[in-house]
């Protein structure tokens, strides 16, 4: 049981206060300095972040104006059995009859009722810093946001004959594949598991260099590795500098 009214806020009042303000996630997540990936997976109603988390979170929103109408001290009751809420509870919830309907003039700031859940847990490498952790789940919310985007572009032919799709539009395919073998790489590094190597060198010159299938699988995964787990800011830069792809070599390195 995830009983969401001995927290800070529930899913619930999280989406009450941030519709009430006219903020989406990532507005939120952006002016509040927390992780968005936190906030949506929160908002789904089957995870439990950080007590930290939801304390900044519920400033926040009160910061901002918005007002919970609490009758008690949020998580005392908790505090005051010595509860811990462990970060990364997720499961599948039964539902939450009890939980305000996200309506900021109903029933705010109402404590919601427990709810079961099926708890499934993954152990993460405990190897990587917190830091780590939230990089990795930024970058796998913004690959995920980008495959949606990129899921909706019509497919380009080619002038002369209809039939064939025309080579940007197979570079684009390549760089979409791309974000899908980025995040399945940055789920196995939560794992521990490291399924290929971070080598030396800019991923322009180790492509050139490769000579198996495996260096150019690793010249194409370095830089989100370095972004994420090493915090290379030069692999940042050029992660947010890539341009739309036209040839299959930039959509694969680029």
């Amino acid at each position: 049981m995830i009983d969401f009214s001995e927290l800070a806020l529930s899913p619930n009042e999280s989406r009450a206060a941030r519709n009430f303000l006219g903020l989406s996630q990532a507005q939120a997540a952006e002016k509040s300095n927390l992780p968005a990936h936190k906030l949506k997976r929160f908002e789904t109603g089957n995870y439990v972040p950080d007590c930290q988390f939801l304390d900044d979170l519920r400033e926040f929103f009160e910061g901002e104006g918005y007002n919970f109408h609490d009758e008690d001290a949020p998580g005392a009751k908790a505090k005051a059995r010595g509860d811990v809420f462990l970060a990364g509870v997720v499961g599948e919830t039964a539902g939450a009859t009890g939980e305000t309907d996200g309506s900021p003039l109903e029933n705010q700031g109402k404590p919601a009722r427990p709810i079961a859940s099926k708890l499934h847990h993954i152990r993460i490498d405990p190897s990587l810093s917190d830091k780590q952790i939230d990089a990795i789940f930024e970058c796998i919310e913004e690959n995920e946001s980008r495959l949606e985007q990129a899921l909706e572009r019509k497919l380009s032919r080619g002038v002369l004959f209809n039939t064939s799709i025309d080579a940007a539009a197979q570079a684009q395919q390549i760089a979409v594949q791309r974000l899908l073998a980025e995040n399945g790489l940055l789920f196995a590094k939560l794992l521990g598991r490291a399924p290929v190597a971070v080598p030396d060198g800019e991923p322009i010159k180790l492509a050139a260099d490769a000579k198996t299938h495996g260096e150019l699988l690793q010249a194409a995964m370095a830089d989100v590795q370095r972004a994420t787990v090493h915090d290379d800011k030069e692999a940042q830069a050029r992660r947010k500098g890539r341009a739309e792809p036209v040839e299959v070599l930039q959509a694969l390195i680029g």
